[in-house]
């Protein structure tokens, strides 16, 4: 059964959309961290959520809230390098950012500064990498000062700055640094996306390789301006995807997204099937793709799980 979320009301135009995953920067950020992370136990599952307050959300609890469900849709009204340019440079500026999905769209600062891309999936929540709020590992440490600007456009907030009122990290980049869990979900202090509208999300176990993808955020050579470029899924591992959309250090959290006609299955406009993480680098036969962390059938309940708190 597929659910619809209607994030505006009458103020938004009825243009179909669906949760799209948050700006990936790509590399993680290098500021020292904060908060000591809570000691989590060997047996929660990778998929688990925990917050920064030690607060868990497990698989089954996860799996209940979503009940199966494939995708969702709004309605608007790596050790790696820290440059993942591929060939020749094909990202275009998206200005002005009040549109649809640019307004969705955030820059996440910390202390003020530069720090990662994250995107709306409901009025008050966002998806952004793991590496963006926490250090990764069992020795890590949340980061603090965070903030949350949609459609921030080349130093403007159109539609104001929010902060964090919970945060989570799967719990396989919280154990391990696992790049194949590298997500993190945000309950914001304000209900931006009742204004902005929000994106999709969907899963498949089904190989993703061709697919149309969008990557757009916030790379750290284009100081607060929104980016975007366009390629497709070029290799599917069952927890991660690779691509060749050209990003930057600043885009980790972005979403990956694709615009999805009203009779494909599971989600219906704007849908994000990935969270933007790592550029280039390592070994392997994708070392010269960019990648992001698969939204999988367990990512999204545990997703969907923080969406439903109110």
């Amino acid at each position: 059964m597929i659910k619809f979320v209607h994030p505006l009301r009458a103020t938004i135009p009825a243009l179909a959309a669906v949760m799209v995953m948050a700006l990936g920067a790509t590399a993680a950020p290098t500021a020292v961290a904060s908060q000591r992370a809570p000691t989590r136990t060997a047996q929660l599952g990778p998929d688990a959520l925990v917050s920064s307050t030690g607060r868990v959300i497990t698989s089954p609890k996860a799996a209940a809230e979503a009940a199966g469900d494939h995708g969702r849709s709004g309605f608007t009204g790596r050790a790696t390098s820290p440059e993942s340019i591929i060939g020749t440079d094909t990202r275009v500026r998206i200005t002005p950012t009040t549109s649809y999905p640019a307004r969705a769209t955030g820059l996440i600062n910390r202390d003020g500064r530069l720090h990662c891309t994250g995107w709306l999936v409901s009025r008050d929540t966002i998806l952004t990498a793991g590496h963006c709020v926490h250090t990764g590992g069992v020795g890590g440490s949340w980061y603090s000062g965070l903030t949350f600007l949609a459609g921030s456009d080349g130093g403007t907030a159109p539609y104001g700055t929010c902060w964090p009122r919970g945060t989570w990290a799967l719990n396989g980049w919280l154990n391990s640094s696992d790049p194949a869990y590298d997500a993190a979900i945000i309950k914001l202090n304000c209900t931006v996306g009742n204004t902005v509208g929000w994106y999709g999300m969907w899963w498949q176990t089904a190989s993703l390789d061709g697919n149309f993808t969008v990557v757009q955020g916030y790379p750290g050579d284009k100081p607060s301006e929104q980016w975007q470029a366009v390629d497709s899924v070029r290799a599917s591992e069952v927890e991660r995807i690779y691509y060749q959309n050209d990003t930057l250090g600043g885009e980790s959290g972005s979403p990956v997204w694709q615009s999805r006609a009203w009779w494909q299955p599971y989600c219906t406009g704007v849908c994000a099937m990935a969270i933007h993480a790592y550029g280039v680098g390592g070994s392997g036969p994708n070392a010269t793709n960019n990648g992001g962390t698969r939204i999988t059938q367990a990512k999204y309940n545990s997703f969907v799980s923080i969406i439903n708190t109110p």
